[in-house]
């Protein structure tokens, strides 16, 4: 009796255990996902005055600060500028705000603040 008392008292505890952490709603969460993924919208500016690493950081950091960036890349070297967002959160308007206060022109506008460069 004492046998099976404790391996009762043993095997419970690790029944809990195994079933922690499992998401039992998958439903919900599925549904959640895809509605996220139907949210996020990207955009691509070129940017002529981006020369350097340097550029491609002020930039990146720029946007970065604006909500619902999911992921931005921005390359000197091809001078584009690729930002993931939420559509709820932010808006390709807010974005080339962004860029354009960071100092650095896109295609659809010119920026008259000055940005850091050591190439210029």
């Amino acid at each position: 009796m004492k046998k099976l008392f404790l391996m009762n008292v043993l095997l419970l505890p690790l029944l809990l255990l195994s079933s922690c952490g499992k998401n039992n709603n998958t439903e919900t969460s599925m549904k959640t996902t895809t509605l996220d993924e139907k949210k996020v919208e990207s955009v691509e500016y070129k940017c002529d005055n981006m020369h350097c690493a340097s550029c491609e950081t002020t930039i990146t950091e720029a946007v970065k600060k604006l909500n619902g960036i999911k992921e931005i890349t921005a390359d000197a070297k091809s001078k584009i500028v690729k930002v993931s967002f939420n559509s709820e959160l932010t808006n390709k308007n807010e974005i080339e705000k962004a860029n354009y206060a960071a100092g650095y022109d896109t295609e659809t506008s010119k920026s008259g603040n000055k940005h850091n460069c050591d190439m210029e």
